[in-house]
C-alpha cells in the first residue's frame, strides 16, 4: 500500500516539476512568432512554383546558368554568408551529402551574398568544402525571395521548386533523399523538362504577371535591349515604349536577368522566339 502510494506521490511531482519548466522556460516574441510564420509562408509559396532563371560566375572561374542545366538534375542552391553561424554549421553536412551522392543526378550550388571573393574562398578552404560557390550581388535573393541564412532551395528536373526550407539542415538525408528517388524516377521515365520547355513557360508566366498589370523598372543593358526590341505584337513600337501586354511580359523578362553574357542580338532573338509563340496564331507579323 505504501509502495502504491509513493509511486503515486512522483508521479504527481513529475507532472508538477514538468508544468513549472513550462512556466519558467523564455517564450517566444511577438516578433519571433511572426518570422517562424513568414518562413513557413514564404515556403508554402514557392513549392511547386517555376524556379526563376538566373546566371552566376563561380570563384573558381565557371560560369552556371539554371536554364542550361535545368531537367538534367536536381539543383540545390545553398543561401549563405560566411558570418552566419547557421551556416558554417550547416556547409559540412551539405559536402557529405554531396561526395555520398556525387553519382547521381545530384547539383549543389552555394550562393553567398555580397562578400568579397577572397573571404568566400578562405571561408570554403576552412571547411573544406568542394562544391562551386558563386557571389550574389543581390537580384538572385530578390527573384527567390531569399530574406534569412542559410536558405535552402531544391529545383527538380520538373523545373519547379520542390523544396524550401530557411535555417540550418541538420540532416540533408532526411530534407534531400525523397526528392532524389522522385526526380530519378522522372528522368527514368522521361518527365524531365527541356531547356525550351521551361524557357516557354517563363515567357508565359511573365506575360500573364504582365496582364496584371505590373511592370519592372528596366535600368542599365535591360533598358537599351528594352529601347532597340521591336515589339514582337507587330506594331511598329519598341518593346521600350509599347504598352501591350505582349511588351509587358518581355520588360518583365528583361528585368528577372537570367541571360549571361549572350550578345544583346541573341538575347532579343531568344526573346522573339519566346513571346511570339503565343502570338504567332493573332499576328501575322510576328516572326521568330
Amino acid at each position: 500500500m505504501r509502495g502504491r502510494l509513493l509511486l503515486t506521490l512522483i508521479a504527481i511531482l513529475i507532472v508538477l516539476m514538468g508544468k513549472l519548466h513550462i512556466l519558467l522556460k523564455p517564450q517566444p516574441s511577438q516578433q519571433e512568432l511572426r518570422q517562424v510564420s513568414g518562413f513557413l509562408g514564404t515556403s508554402r509559396q514557392w513549392q511547386g512554383k517555376l524556379a526563376p532563371d538566373f546566371h552566376i560566375d563561380t570563384t573558381q572561374g565557371d560560369h552556371f546558368q539554371l536554364s542550361d542545366n535545368i531537367g538534367k538534375k536536381v539543383i540545390v542552391l545553398d543561401f549563405f554568408a560566411t558570418w552566419c553561424g547557421p551556416c558554417r554549421e550547416e556547409m559540412p553536412e551539405m559536402e557529405r551529402y554531396l561526395q555520398a551522392h556525387k553519382n547521381e543526378p545530384f547539383l549543389l550550388l552555394a550562393i553567398d551574398a555580397e562578400e568579397k571573393k577572397e573571404q568566400v574562398n578562405g571561408f570554403f578552404q576552412e571547411l573544406k568544402l568542394a562544391f562551386p560557390v558563386g557571389i550574389d550581388e543581390g537580384p538572385i535573393r530578390k527573384a527567390y525571395g531569399v530574406t534569412a541564412f542559410p536558405t535552402t532551395i531544391l529545383i527538380g528536373v520538373d523545373g519547379k521548386v520542390q523544396f524550401y526550407e530557411a535555417g540550418a539542415l541538420a540532416n540533408a538525408d532526411v530534407a534531400f533523399d525523397s526528392f532524389l528517388r522522385m526526380n530519378r524516377e522522372m528522368l527514368k521515365s522521361g518527365h524531365a523538362i527541356s531547356k525550351d520547355s521551361y524557357l516557354a513557360q517563363l515567357g508565359q508566366a511573365a506575360r500573364e504577371t504582365a496582364a496584371t498589370g505590373h511592370d519592372d523598372v528596366l535600368d542599365g543593358r535591360a533598358k537599351r535591349i528594352a529601347a532597340r526590341m521591336d515589339c514582337p505584337c507587330g506594331c511598329d513600337k519598341r518593346v521600350g515604349a509599347c504598352q501591350c501586354h505582349t511588351a509587358r511580359g518581355v520588360r518583365k523578362a528583361l528585368a528577372s536577368g537570367g541571360f549571361g553574357k549572350a550578345p544583346d542580338a541573341e538575347i532579343i532573338k531568344t526573346l522573339n522566339k519566346t513571346f511570339c509563340i503565343g502570338q504567332a496564331r493573332r499576328d501575322a507579323s510576328c516572326e521568330g
